[in-house]
């Protein structure tokens, strides 16, 4: 009986213990809770991160997988095979691991001709003639010279059968591994083969199938990541993008196929602003951040998937040295197939940063970025104030008989009037840039002198309305694009870019009014920036709205030279640099080489494209850059779900921005604007001040605070925590109120509370 008793009382404690556990995976999150690693996204499970076997070694000897003890810091211990420059990284605390290549037979892991990325260290896709289909080369089939420095290797190879030779130096640095492969040390001695493209540790952090848990990071918009979970081959091509965008003067624009892999839509990437990318496992606690430090102009950030080529999830940089490209030899038909015959002439510079134990997710990385840019580059801390972003349309053109009439959608004493009702409303803090203001209009570009259009009110009102906004505190730009010219209104014969084809680039508008617009070379976009920014300043204007030159570079011909996207990057950033004494500058969507630059980021994406790969989107650039550069968002008034995009504002501290007129859009229908169609000032007027006092009120607590933690739940409830105490709670699920830390927060709603 007494037997009988206890295994009826075992049942029992079984029974109440799996009532227990399943109300544990509820949706609903109880405040005692959210310290259970179960709950969190990213594979970051504490009942599914079990630690495989070979990842974790605690007391290893002077050799780990055949590769042998070279370097140690502090922190992580370098260990080196030299028949295919592997490496293999050891965080010193936990005894995890990172490795470069794939150890044992991978037969039937990978396609014919990719088996090099798995076995090298340093992989070349060479070209031979003009053949489209590159030769893939490990170092297995260099002969190699290499010297052990004490904190790293040093390796000359050379190609025997290409002709082919460069220098490869890797440093281990407390948690960081610097590779560089220097342009100088570069030798091409055949004519028939040259290089075109050079991987750098493609498999540094690679897993295999659905065998680890965690995650790729991809710079795409704010930042996104890519489960290494076992994708059952739903993907059969990778994800690679250019840093920096599209190089337009090689790459044609292809359009993407609306449906593929089984119907999934299809969106194109985000322009990726930042040379960044990442790798985290979260069974062994160990991460890595990639920082392109030379080469980002003309790299490219790739990530694999399992099933995209081979079985493994990778992700990495390539650097572009030549491309392959369609040369056509008559006006409407005929074309060959040619290289690019100058090399891209750049240093390859790549840091990986290592982050561990609880850093080992993407606020780790991200945190790890931030301090790489304060420490490592010339980006000092912006002031913080809050203000709310409202632009302004003054004039388009639209047809109209023989001729194109102006289309007035807010005037100088328009925008006077809208500033002072927000300013009897409280709203106070205000940054604008003024589009339109110029003669002729938006598209007359480019503006060459300071000279507003007569149905705006002129220059002489604009500039009273300029020192007006100085009095009151609001930050007042002009909209200035010095990349743009448009041939329907401007001479746009001469000192355009050209395409390595000779052929000169059209930027199509898909509108018909102004149809394209051709692109002002570097060289002489760098003439009419000073010689417009003398006309500025002898009218007292000091703020700049720059766009157009902060996010497109390209490869281009004038006068017979071919320039790279290097060329065109130092150019733009001499030009500016110039200037930014006398000028004050804010960018739109400025890539990563100009932030030092600008005061603040305005069309800060606070999502991603949700590119086909995406499983989840994080506020990685955010996370980064908040507390440093002031960020403004894209457009409110163009944004479908209003209120789930004020949480976002609300969860990366990025600004709002509105794009306002004060006429009816409507008014815009048969001009290039026709795009613009929600943005009338009566309409928006409670949002604007709903928003600023809403926003204003929590960037009060977080002022000059900068994130150091960041976690979404299962749930949809995320968590953002400031170095200052401060806590922001988010409640993305339409249904249901959860509790967090005590605090109650309501169906698509935040709360702002403290640390507990």
């Amino acid at each position: 009986m007494s037997s009988c008793k206890n295994a009826m009382l075992r049942i029992f404690a079984a029974c109440l213990l799996v009532i227990v556990l399943f109300q544990a995976v509820l949706p609903e999150v109880k405040a005692e809770s959210l310290t259970d690693e179960k709950y969190l996204l990213n594979y970051q499970t504490a009942m599914n991160d079990i630690v495989p076997d070979g990842v974790i070694f605690v007391k290893p000897a002077n050799t780990i997988k055949g590769h042998t003890l070279i370097a140690q810091s502090s922190t992580h211990q370098l260990y080196f095979k030299e028949d295919s420059l592997s490496v293999i990284i050891r965080d010193k605390n936990t005894g995890a691991i990172m490795e470069s290549v794939v150890e044992g037979d991978v037969q039937g892991n990978a396609i014919a001709g990719w088996q090099s990325y798995l076995k090298s260290g340093i992989v070349l896709r060479v070209l031979k003639g003009i053949n489209l289909t590159p030769l893939i080369v490990g170092v297995d089939m260099a002969n190699s010279d290499i010297k052990l420095t004490g904190n790293g290797f040093y390796a000359k190879l050379y190609y025997d059968e290409y002709g082919i030779g460069f220098d490869v130096h890797v440093l281990l640095s407390e948690d960081q591994l610097i590779v560089e492969i220097p342009d100088n040390s570069i030798v091409e001695d055949k004519d028939e083969y040259k290089i075109g493209e050079i991987y750098v540790y493609p498999f540094l952090g690679h897993t295999h199938l659905g065998d680890r848990s965690g995650y790729m990071l991809l710079p795409d918009g704010n930042g996104a990541l890519v489960y290494i979970n076992d994708k059952h081959g739903r993907f059969s091509s990778n994800y690679s993008q250019y840093v920096y965008g599209r190089n337009i003067g090689i790459d044609e624009h292809s359009t993407l196929s609306l449906f593929m892999n089984r119907y999934q839509t299809v969106n194109e990437a985000e322009n990726i602003m930042a040379p960044v990318f990442g790798m985290v496992h979260t069974d062994s606690g160990m991460g890595l951040i990639g920082i392109i430090e030379s080469g980002d102009y003309s790299a490219k950030i790739e990530a694999y998937p399992n099933g995209a080529y081979t079985n493994y999830n990778w992700i990495c940089s390539k650097f572009i040295l030549r491309q392959i490209y369609t040369q056509p030899t008559g006006k409407r038909e005929g074309h060959i197939i040619t290289r690019q015959e100058k090399r891209n002439e750049f240093d390859i510079r790549v840091r990986y940063c290592f982050v561990s134990g609880e850093d080992a997710n993407y606020t780790g990385l991200a945190l790890k970025y931030r301090d790489y840019l304060i420490k490592n580059t010339s980006l000092v801390q912006k002031a913080d104030d809050f203000k709310i972003r409202l632009d302004f349309l003054g004039i388009d053109k639209e047809n109209w008989l023989i001729f194109k009439r102006n289309v007035t959608m807010t005037t100088v004493d328009n925008i006077r009037e809208i500033y002072s009702e927000l300013e009897e409303e409280g709203v106070t803090d205000i940054l604008s840039v003024y589009k339109g203001w110029q003669k002729n209009g938006i598209n007359a570009l480019p503006i060459e002198k300071y000279k507003a259009d007569r149905d705006i009110g002129g220059t002489a009102k604009l500039t009273e309305l300029i020192k007006e906004c100085e009095n009151r505190g609001v930050d007042f730009y002009l909209g200035q694009d010095f990349l743009r010219v448009n041939p329907a209104l401007k001479n746009a014969a001469f000192n355009v870019v050209k395409q390595i084809t000779k052929r000169v680039y059209e930027e199509a508008t898909y509108k018909n009014v102004f149809e394209k617009f051709r692109y002002i070379t570097p060289g002489r976009t760098k003439q009419i920036m000073e010689k417009t920014a003398k006309s500025y300043q002898q009218n007292g204007v000091r703020n700049i709205m720059l766009s157009g030159i902060t996010n497109i570079l390209f490869t281009y011909t004038h006068k017979g030279n071919l320039y790279t996207r290097v060329d065109t990057a130092n150019t733009y950033e001499s030009a500016i640099n110039e200037l930014n004494d006398e000028l004050n500058f804010v960018m739109e969507k400025p890539f990563a080489y100009l932030w030092e630059y600008t005061d603040a980021i305005l069309d800060m994406p606070v999502d991603t494209s949700n590119y086909i790969f995406t499983d989840e989107e994080v506020p990685f650039l955010s996370i980064a850059l908040k507390g440093i550069i002031p960020m403004y968002s894209e457009y409110v008034n163009f944004e479908a779900n209003k209120e789930e995009f004020f949480l976002k504002l609300v969860e990366t501290g990025v600004y709002p921005s509105f794009y306002i007129t004060y006429e009816d859009p409507a008014k815009l229908q048969y001009t290039n604007s026709s795009n613009v169609y929600s943005s009338k000032y009566s309409i928006y007027k409670n949002d604007i001040i709903g928003y600023y006092i809403e926003l204003k009120k929590i960037n009060e607590l977080t002022k000059g605070a900068q994130i150091i933690s960041h976690r979404q739940f299962s749930n949809q409830l995320t968590i953002v925590s400031y170095d200052n105490g401060v806590k922001i709670y988010l409640n993305y699920n339409a249904d249901k109120a959860l509790e967090a830390d005590g605090y109650v927060i309501e169906p698509m709603s935040y709360m702002v509370g403290e640390s507990k």
